[in-house]
């Protein structure tokens, strides 16, 4: 998976701690096509090659720090069971960065279809619905809902 370089101009990325743009740049990475990866504290931690301490909090406070600052800005959302959204993936994915205009939403809603990725997504959403707000899910795959019946959601997303 190619990194987002386009991510780095961004005002409010660039405002991010280091720690935090680094952990931002292992998840984008290691996630699916949708955007979600489970990964708890432990796996972040030995993912980005942060050592191993004894004591109570072995990473710091690190991680869940630089976690709750990506969150905060953002850039990801935190969901149950150590799930993790990582926001915009699967538009950047399926045709680079969109702007927000009605062109763009309707570029995006055909390719979507023809991309023949709506399925995986699809797939991916109604998995991990559940570990997820239906507000963070409704805004992030907007264009599924605009696009997709109903009936092909989970029934907690109809």
């Amino acid at each position: 998976m190619r990194l987002d370089t386009l991510k780095w101009n961004d005002h409010t990325f660039k405002q991010l701690s280091k720690e935090a743009k680094l952990i931002y740049c292992f998840l984008e990475a290691h996630c699916s096509t949708a955007g979600f990866i489970q990964a708890d504290e432990s796996d972040i931690a030995n993912g980005i090659g942060l050592e191993r301490r004894t004591g109570l909090n072995p990473y710091g406070n690190v991680v869940v720090l630089a976690m709750k600052e990506l969150e905060d800005s953002g850039f990801i959302a935190l969901g149950d069971y150590d799930f993790i959204l990582i926001k915009g993936t699967h538009q950047k994915r399926a045709h680079g960065k969109l702007k927000v205009s009605d062109k763009a939403k309707e570029y995006y809603r055909v390719g979507v279809l023809k991309s023949g990725m709506h399925t995986a997504v699809l797939k991916e959403i109604n998995s991990t619905c559940e570990c997820f707000s239906k507000e963070v899910i409704l805004e992030e795959f907007e264009a599924y809902f605009e696009v997709l019946e109903r009936e092909v959601f989970h029934e907690v997303l109809r």
